[in-house]
């Protein structure tokens, strides 16, 4: 396990809802899956690096790739609907934990 370092504050991004945000200078994206749960991933998609940050989610922990229609799951990586050129591989994803109301990130 890595160091945790401080991302943003729990009230930051609504459920369901992601945003970009900086961790330790590399922009990571954090997804809000509500009741207190939260996702950090690769801010880019895999495919061919699209900001996936700031996408809604869609049925509660999905996540789709703007550029070419990926979708991953944000609490496993595991994409669950190839790109529109057949592309499939799974998200980076970064261990997260709560800590006095600040969403923290682990980059290790």
């Amino acid at each position: 396990m890595g160091e945790f370092h401080d991302a943003m504050p729990t009230d930051w991004v609504a459920p369901g809802e992601s945003a970009t945000v900086d961790v330790n200078g590399m922009p990571v994206a954090i997804a809000n899956l509500g009741d207190g749960q939260y996702c950090a991933f690769s801010n880019m998609c895999p495919h061919q690096a699209t900001v996936l940050g700031g996408q809604p989610l869609q049925r509660g922990r999905l996540i789709r790739c703007p550029e070419h229609g990926s979708m991953f799951d944000v609490t496993t990586g595991q994409c669950v609907l190839p790109s529109n050129d057949g592309w499939r591989g799974d998200l980076p994803l970064y261990e997260t934990r709560v800590v006095d109301d600040v969403v923290q990130v682990s980059l290790g």
